[in-house]
């Protein structure tokens, strides 16, 4: 049995850990004028993603590249996000939304007070959740009527919708939580 002293410790790191985590989750990068992005080295590559484009979330499963890109330029200028799916041959096999339009009619975003971080849509009846956890691999999970589909795990994964970069974006974008 542990001891009331080591419980309060326990208890004490654990509120500390959960308020640096959401402090993490909430904070907002501070950008001048010009580029969201501070540090384009800060996002993975993606040869899904234009050069005028940051992938703010790219994995490989199966063969298939599934990336997330989002155009560079200034907050106050409209910016697009568009989720793009490459086959093993190498063609874009989907490019969602298409046409592009703006992010907040079609994406959700949410970085938890674990650090987890995701964003959503839904294509036709299909949910699609691009999940970046914090100490994990990332991975996207497709639900129909709160089944999951498919499940893939990123064979290359990497935590980039946690960057404050991203979280900036998405707040400036004022995209919804998903439900």
């Amino acid at each position: 049995m542990k001891s009331p002293h080591a419980i309060t410790a326990l208890s004490r790191f654990i509120r500390i850990a959960a308020l640096l985590a959401s402090a993490a989750c909430s904070a907002r990068a501070a950008h001048a004028a010009g580029s969201w992005v501070k540090d384009p080295s800060d996002f993975p590559s993606s040869p899904l993603c234009g050069s005028a484009e940051v992938t703010l979330w790219t994995c490989t499963a199966q063969r298939r590249t599934y990336s997330l890109c989002a155009q560079r330029g200034a907050l106050s200028d409209p910016i697009t996000i568009q989720y793009r799916v490459r086959d093993r041959r190498g063609r874009i096999v989907l490019r969602y939304p298409e046409p592009m339009r703006a992010p907040r009619s079609v994406f959700s975003y949410m970085c938890s007070a674990n650090g987890d971080a995701e964003v959503e849509f839904t294509i036709g009846q299909s949910t699609y959740a691009l999940v970046d956890p914090l100490r994990d691999v990332s991975f996207i999970s497709v639900t129909r009527d709160g089944k999951e589909l498919t499940h893939r795990t990123c064979s290359e994964g990497h935590q980039s919708l946690q960057l404050n970069d991203t979280m900036a974006l998405m707040r400036a974008l004022e995209l919804p939580q998903p439900n």
